[in-house]
């Protein structure tokens, strides 16, 4: 037990600082948001553990769900930010925002809906690595990096809704491991040269 609460506090302060290295990118809002949940999350836990009468009944649970509701659409909606454009919602970010609504009201557990939107997001760093690929033909190592890191999350998920104990002990494996994605993307900005390879062949003369 000890050891998956320093597994998670350690994991709590390593996404902290992607959110500095990638303050000038698109991502920025992505790592920031990613950065300050877990934090957040831990905080609300501790004000909410032991807080007197009602509020413990009513309003610890429902400021919480509210918090994971927040949380969810905003992570969604960041990985889709063009800062070099308007702030904007488009019919996708809004079907995402009703389905997650609609999943909040009907779904009981709540890690499914992280899993739904998880996957959602996964989806959509693959799908900007297959039109960076189609149109501009340049591979950028980073969205490769940022892939994995939803794989293992979406992976995590699925681990730990199973909930018996060999799936939990690779759940903080897991979170232990993406400790090492924090650290490259503490390191790597999105625009890093380094990392963008073009796949066009050469032409020879």
């Amino acid at each position: 037990m000890r050891i998956a609460l320093i597994i998670i506090y350690l994991s709590s302060f390593a996404w902290i600082f992607p959110i500095f290295r990638q303050y000038k990118s698109n991502l920025f809002y992505f790592f920031l948001f990613l950065g300050i949940s877990d934090p957040l999350t831990i905080l609300l836990f501790q004000i909410f553990r032991h807080p007197p009468g009602i509020i413990s009944v009513i309003f610890a649970p429902i400021l919480l769900l509210l918090f994971r509701f927040f949380f969810i659409m905003i992570l969604f909606y960041t990985i889709n930010i063009d800062r070099q454009k308007k702030f904007s919602i488009n019919s996708i970010e809004i079907f995402v925002f009703l389905l997650t609504f609609i999943l909040f009201f009907t779904v009981p557990n709540n890690d499914v809906i992280m899993l739904v939107i998880h996957t959602m997001i996964l989806i959509r760093v693959l799908s900007k690595i297959l039109i960076e690929l189609h149109h501009k033909q340049i591979v950028n190592i980073f969205h490769i990096v940022l892939a994995f890191y939803m794989t293992t999350s979406v992976a995590s998920l699925l681990v730990f809704l199973n909930g018996d104990y060999q799936a939990m002990v690779l759940f903080y494996i897991n979170l232990a491991f993406q400790i090492l994605i924090a650290i490259f993307f503490s390191l790597f900005s999105e625009d890093n040269p380094k990392l963008i390879y073009n796949v066009t062949p050469a032409i020879k003369d």
